[in-house]
């Protein structure tokens, strides 16, 4: 299994979408999208932020074998009394949070250029 390949199926286990993991790595989508279909590798750096993205090991990534995705991520919030997130929940959690840290930054740049009048 090429990296490309396992990138991609641990991506769609997660229910992420390529924008939001570009934007993790701050690179486009394009970008992204070459790493999954092989046409340019992702830097050692970049392997360790998807790796954490995406709870996967980067050994798992590196290895020349396949890659295995953690099917228990529900198990494990019921036994610790949390109720699972359903992962189209999750992913609108993961857009809200961004465009709050979006709209932080556009607020602080007004402030910035207003006070440098």
């Amino acid at each position: 299994m090429t990296l490309g390949e396992k990138l991609k199926k641990a991506r769609i286990h997660k229910n992420l979408t390529q924008e939001y993991l570009a934007e993790v790595l701050n690179v486009s989508q394009k970008t992204y999208s070459n790493f999954e279909n092989d046409k340019s590798k992702p830097d050692f750096h970049q392997v360790e932020d998807i790796a954490k993205t995406l709870e996967v090991s980067v050994l798992d990534f590196l290895s020349g074998e396949s890659i295995t995705v953690n099917q228990n991520n529900n198990e494990v919030a019921v036994a610790q009394n949390y109720a699972p997130i359903s992962t189209s929940e999750k992913l609108i959690e993961q857009y809200e949070e961004r465009i709050k840290e979006l709209k932080d930054q556009v607020e602080y740049w007004k402030n910035k250029s207003e006070g440098g009048k």
